[in-house]
């Protein structure tokens, strides 16, 4: 008995203490991952992660089906081999996605096995706790390393396991786990030997739950599997790296921190952003406590961040000539500087915003917009100049109006905004627009405008609502951007945003999405890197209970907002719509009665009633 246990302790301490070829796994990563998990205590965090209320609560998600099978497996194979995996001591564990088709993506999984990885015996005593579940194994070699894969005979599905160096490697496809081998013997094809990601990695801390490392050259791709046009995010993905993240779960949210390299070889807006400086975001303060969207651009003032654009913008010329055309044909047309006439009272901050719709028709979010200024009367002033200026040359027939003290006013130059901002703000063509506190704020729908004044006028703003703060908190007081979306109050923008099949799903599968009731993202410039913080608060969310008892067919009592509207933006037209964009009624309006003309609609748009409600 005691020559048996020297033998033991003898060949414990030869795994420990003889030569080794330990590799780091990001060599084992190849260079197309879209993103990249890692955790140094695979078992303690997940078991950590596993009992929380937000994976309790989003386990179930579809979605989350193929994460979910293979976390219900490790937490029974956990459970039933626990002196196996602290006999492994396994530290460290690596997962990569990436793309296997247009519209799929796939997982590798990389555990760390040290001393253990020297041990055939125990490679041995893996396989054979594997063919537990009464998997079949077949052996294939693919470039001189031996793949062990194992056939579930219920899903049909193969788990394809290889060992490289030190690492045990994983995947459900066979196409993945050869890439990971091809990774491993030829260094261009390697994560990990890209420059860029080692200064990341070297400045992304380890001090949490896991680390998550985004790599946006193919995250659009990504994104692509639940979303129609991804063009936009395609663009400001290009002037992006790599985002490092050490990740932490408290109190149900989710915190990560870290860095963001931004790609200083492209012109861009987030490069332009990135070395202009930062401010504190108070659009919150006149924005509606409806917003479930907003985001913000911060500098320290508007003429840095519009230089550093124009210098980043002369490294494309094309941009470059695109964007000077369309100014100086806006200076020659209306006969005014730009720089004097609207960038000399631009502030600190430039913030779009959009609020809960209760239905959306034509799959159109309208969007708000607020432009800080640095002198109010002269914002006014040059407001009024180009005003009058289009006025001359456009036969504009919209005359001021005032609404609770507020002077609204008329504004159309095409391309303005989008010209100094980007895509984003390109929404914003032909606004309305008033000034709130020392904001311009300016939108395309009057009513998301007159909403905004009343919300204003009574403190019911994003920045006086208490949940809204609390998240805020976790953010920088001062950023270069910061965007803000409560998934729960935005649910039914999104049927504009997704195609049409991930917008079924996500109606039959609300509750998984709509239980984030905030997520955030902010960003500070810091040269050619950007501190980079994201959260997610989550909260159980249920359908609901709908009070019939105050549910009416269908009212004629009209607010006194919709009142001013139809009277002085809709012709006195009080008019429906179906959810394509198409007119389902118009009813002519004198104040709050029907006079005149009413005409019924098809949903194809064309009229099938047509009525007099007029009282002689």
């Amino acid at each position: 008995m005691g020559i048996l246990v020297a033998c033991i302790a003898a060949y414990f301490i030869w795994l420990r203490w003889s030569p080794n070829k330990f590799i780091d796994g990001y060599y084992l990563i190849p260079s197309d991952a879209v993103m990249v998990i890692e955790t140094e205590d695979p078992v303690g965090n997940w078991q950590e992660f596993s009992s929380s209320n937000l994976w309790q609560g989003v386990r179930r998600f579809p979605a989350f089906a193929e994460i979910t099978k293979n976390a219900d497996l490790m937490d029974e194979v956990i459970k039933s081999n626990q002196q196996v995996f602290a006999l492994l001591g396994q530290k460290h564990l690596l997962i990569s996605i990436h793309m296997t088709k247009a519209k799929d993506y796939d997982f590798v999984y990389y555990a760390d096995m040290q001393e253990a990885s020297k041990s055939s015996l125990i490679q041995a005593s893996l396989t054979s706790l594997i063919k537990q579940f009464n998997f079949t194994l077949t052996v294939r070699d693919y470039h001189k390393v031996t793949i062990n894969e194992f056939l579930d005979p219920e899903t049909r599905e193969v788990l394809s396991i290889a060992y490289i160096n030190n690492y045990l490697v994983c995947s459900y496809s066979k196409q993945l786990i050869q890439n990971a081998i091809d990774a491993s013997q030829e260094p261009t094809k390697q994560m990990g030997i890209d420059p860029r990601f080692t200064e990341l990695n070297r400045f992304t801390a380890a001090d949490g739950m896991c680390r998550v490392f985004i790599n946006y050259a193919y995250f659009d791709k990504y994104l692509g599997v639940y979303m129609d046009d991804v063009e936009d995010v395609k663009q400001l993905f290009s002037s992006l790296y790599y985002t490092g993240l050490d990740c932490n779960l408290k109190d149900d949210i989710l915190l990560a921190d870290g860095y963001t390299l931004v790609n200083d070889s492209l012109s861009s807006y987030m490069q332009a952003l990135s070395i202009s400086g930062k401010s504190s975001s108070e659009s919150p303060k006149v924005f509606s406590d409806r917003a479930s969207f907003f985001f913000s651009m911060g500098f320290s003032d508007f003429k840095t961040f519009y230089d550093n654009l124009q210098k980043s913008l002369e490294k494309h010329s094309e941009q470059y000539i695109e964007q000077q055309t369309a100014i100086k044909k806006l200076e020659r047309v209306l006969n005014i500087d730009v720089n004097k006439n609207i960038f000399s009272w631009m502030g600190s901050e430039v913030a779009l915003a959009q609020y809960e719709s209760d239905v959306l028709i034509g799959n159109k979010v309208r969007s708000i917009m607020a432009i800080k200024t640095t002198n109010v009367e002269l914002a006014k002033e040059n407001l009024d100049l180009i005003e009058k200026q289009i006025r001359k040359r456009t036969p504009i027939r919209f005359n001021d109006i005032l609404y609770r003290g507020y002077e609204i006013k008329y504004i159309e130059v095409k391309g303005l905004f989008k010209s100094f901002f980007g895509t984003m703000f390109a929404k914003v063509e032909k606004p309305f627009y008033t000034i709130l506190n020392d904001y311009v704020v300016l939108s395309d729908d009057p009513k998301t405008l007159l909403l905004t004044i009343d919300d204003f006028i009574e403190q019911k703003t994003l920045a006086n609502k208490a949940e809204f703060r609390a998240f805020r908190d976790n953010f920088a007081d001062k950023t270069s951007v910061l965007a803000y979306l409560s998934p729960d109050h935005h649910f039914k923008n999104f049927r504009g945003l997704l195609n049409k099949e991930s917008w079924k799903s996500s109606l039959k599968n609300q509750a998984y999405i709509r239980c984030f009731q905030h997520v955030g993202i902010s960003l500070s410039g810091d040269g050619d890197r950007m501190r980079t913080v994201i959260g997610a608060s989550y909260k159980k969310w249920s359908e609901p209970v709908e009070d019939t008892s105050t549910i009416s067919e269908e009212s004629d009592t009209l607010s006194s907002l919709d009142q001013f509207l139809i009277k002085n933006f809709q012709g006195n037209l009080n008019t429906k719509y179906y959810p394509n964009g198409n007119p389902k009624a118009s009813i002519e309006m004198d104040g709050k009665v029907r006079d005149g003309v009413y005409i019924e609609f098809y949903e194809n748009g064309t009229a099938s009633v047509r009525a007099s409600t007029r009282m002689d």
